[in-house]
């Protein structure tokens, strides 16, 4: 496939994508396996892409003031470390297995996302952390988010991907973070957890520089016109579609389990 031609694609996922505050991985994956990159490679250079439009996102929404970054670091201490572990110990991992969780839990994530009525699900136990951002306020149970917000950033890792499509969800309904906010300050995380990824996976995995880095461009100026969008957009419009970017992302894994 005409390399411009994969930067248009990417420009486009990624302005979509950059308005829930995420960078793509789970797309940007299967893409570069049906381009006939082996998937070492792959996961390798998407994780890269994901620092790239993670940093776009991060410095838009940072000027839109929508990050709670107090938070948002918490959480990188738990998603990014996971990430550079999955991330080192991915090539001794049947990719296929990988790639078949990632998406049932995306689907897992959606179901919930799209049931809920309410933006969280009250959590009165274990510590609460009370948070006050961008004129919200809202309670974070720590010892129930940051574990599992460490396991999906290991399994992320592996597979290549940013682990937004999980940890977002799991910010808004047991967070009880609204989910403007949700969306922004994974941005944050996007940025952390996928450096780390690429760290790991480097150690082991070569990267074609100027393949990457000309999609990079692209990647940048889709997560710079998405954030910018993302404000002028309802937050139950954003919910619905981010559902089905969800659902989007897991049935197309799962269609490229043995590509």
């Amino acid at each position: 496939m005409n390399i411009y031609v994969l930067g248009i694609i990417f420009f486009l996922i990624t302005t979509i994508l950059s308005m829930f505050g995420k960078g793509g991985g789970e797309f940007f994956v299967p893409i570069f396996l049906t381009a006939g990159i082996p998937f070492a490679q792959a996961a390798t250079t998407s994780l890269f892409l994901l620092i790239v439009s993670g940093s776009t996102m991060m410095l838009v929404y940072h000027r839109k003031a929508l990050l709670d970054w107090k938070l948002g670091l918490a959480v990188i201490a738990s998603s990014a470390t996971g990430a550079f572990i999955g991330g080192y110990l991915s090539v001794d991992v049947d990719p296929a297995y990988l790639k078949f969780l990632f998406a049932i839990l995306l689907l897992v994530s959606a179901f919930f996302m799209a049931k809920k009525k309410k933006e969280g699900i009250p959590i009165t136990w274990g510590l609460m952390w009370k948070r006050k951002c961008c004129n919200e306020e809202y309670s974070f149970p720590v010892f129930v988010v940051l574990p599992v917000i460490f396991v999906i950033g290991f399994l992320a890792g592996m597979v290549g991907i940013s682990g937004g499509g999980l940890i977002v969800p799991l910010l808004i309904i047991l967070g009880g973070m609204p989910m403007r906010i949700a969306f922004a300050t994974n941005s944050i995380m996007v940025l952390f957890s996928s450096a780390l990824g690429f760290a790991g996976h480097g150690i082991k995995t070569g990267i074609d520089w100027r393949f990457t880095l000309t999609i990079a461009l692209f990647v940048a100026a889709g997560a710079t016109v998405g954030s910018l969008l993302s404000p002028r957009v309802k937050v139950e419009h954003l919910k619905r579609i981010f559902v089905w970017i969800l659902i989007i992302a897991a049935v197309w894994m799962i269609t490229k389990i043995y590509i």
